[in-house]
């Protein structure tokens, strides 16, 4: 009898364990599929995809393509944003038009699983998405529930692993707490900045769920822990609408959760400013350059803030000026959650009656204590020593489920 209760790591002798140079050429789970030991995981089955507008190999081709003219392709499966990656809103089922297939989105309403039905007749599920490296990124929620409805079903998921943006040897961050876990952008109890790939998260979630399901991951060659996307060759690609260019995923880990508060975080037409500016209509220039001030006197290593106003295209306070700091990140090493932190106590201490701080969602942050200290002003030297034993013991968790 089959045994569906096991995970498969497929390692070929040319994964490298070392350190690899500047520009390291690293092969995605995509760009193996003509190998052979690969293709036997796809022969004779019939197969659905998980994937986005990212979901392209080394030479730009993209993975529906490569599995419609090659193998048994079914159905399409999309996560939030689509399957173009062009939404902000819910998506609604369609149709390929190159394939005919249908595309079920994993992002409506009411919906972020597939049912039975739309797993019908489907031998594996193959997952190819870039994450970006943090909890509360939408990516990890739906593969697991993807995970979740599909291991009764004995239907087998082949992930086509990627490497964490952020890489892989830092963690940071608030670990989730149990009683805010399953929502769909606070999913398991890892830490906000985890340095796991998603095929290593599966491995994880699905053997702390309990789940039982059959995750095969076709691992990244070329990679370590240490390689962050800058040092790739691999063109961006932008994994979702807000995330135009590399170092927005470094940005949007300090200033994605600052959302909850009455600010612009520069979300526009084009995205071009996302993440690097943060303010509001109701700061003033003046205050706008105290503030600048103020957080260049924290000295966050390789950043550094300047006074900025900029004209509002979409989101918060869409049409009007804001008033704020822009933000110059050098791409060297930042404590993501260090900066969060002290960043919103300096502005709940400059705008105590202006700034909106009662829609503070301790699930993005990871735990109702991390709201209640950055509210009280806690020191964040007081407040890293709750953290760091939680990342301690989060890297022994991980351990098992490493690839890389």
């Amino acid at each position: 009898m089959r045994k569906w209760i096991f995970c498969v790591l497929l390692f070929l002798s040319s994964l490298s364990l070392g350190a690899t140079p500047a520009r390291a050429a690293i092969d995605y789970g995509i760009d193996r599929l003509s190998e052979a030991s690969v293709s036997r995981l796809l022969e004779g089955k019939n197969l659905a995809v998980l994937t986005h507008a990212a979901g392209r190999n080394k030479a730009g081709a993209h993975l529906i393509d490569l599995l419609f003219k090659e193998y048994r392709l079914k159905r399409i499966f999309a996560p939030e944003h689509g399957l173009r990656t062009a939404a902000d809103d819910t998506v609604e089922d369609g149709v390929d038009p190159a394939t005919k297939l249908p595309i079920i989105s994993l992002y409506k309403r009411d919906s972020h699983a597939p049912t039975p039905e739309n797993l019908a007749g489907i031998d594996a599920v193959v997952v190819d998405l870039q994450d970006v490296g943090l909890r509360y990124y939408t990516y990890i929620a739906t593969i697991a529930e993807v995970m979740k409805a599909a291991a009764p079903l004995k239907i087998e998921i082949i992930i086509l692993d990627r490497p964490n943006l952020l890489g892989g040897k830092i963690i940071e961050g608030k670990t989730l707490e149990a009683a805010l876990a399953e929502s769909f952008t606070a999913y398991h109890t890892i830490p906000t900045r985890h340095g796991m790939t998603l095929g290593e998260l599966a491995l994880l979630i699905n053997a702390e769920k309990k789940w039982g399901g059959q995750i095969t991951v076709v691992p990244a060659t070329g990679w370590t822990r240490e390689n962050l996307l800058a040092s790739t060759d691999r063109k961006w690609i932008p994994p979702s609408p807000a995330l135009m260019a590399p170092k927005q995923v470094g940005l949007y880990a300090i200033w994605g959760t600052l959302e909850d508060f009455n600010l612009a975080v520069g979300r526009g037409i084009t995205n071009e400013k996302a993440f690097s500016v943060l303010g509001a209509p109701w700061i003033t220039p003046a205050e706008s350059k105290t503030l600048a001030t103020e957080l260049n006197r924290m000295a966050f290593p390789n950043l550094s803030f300047t006074p900025y106003s900029w004209r509002v295209t979409r989101s918060n306070y869409e049409g009007k000026t804001a008033n704020g700091v822009r933000v110059k990140w050098t791409g060297g090493e930042v404590r993501t959650d260090e900066v969060t932190y002290r960043v919103a106590s300096l502005l709940i201490r400059m705008f105590p009656t202006r700034l909106s701080i009662a829609k503070m969602d301790p699930r993005g942050y990871g735990s109702r204590s991390f709201v209640e200290a950055v509210k009280k002003g806690t020191p964040w030297a007081t407040f890293r020593k709750v953290i760091d034993p939680e990342v301690a013991a989060f890297e022994k968790r991980r351990a098992p489920y490493l690839i890389y």
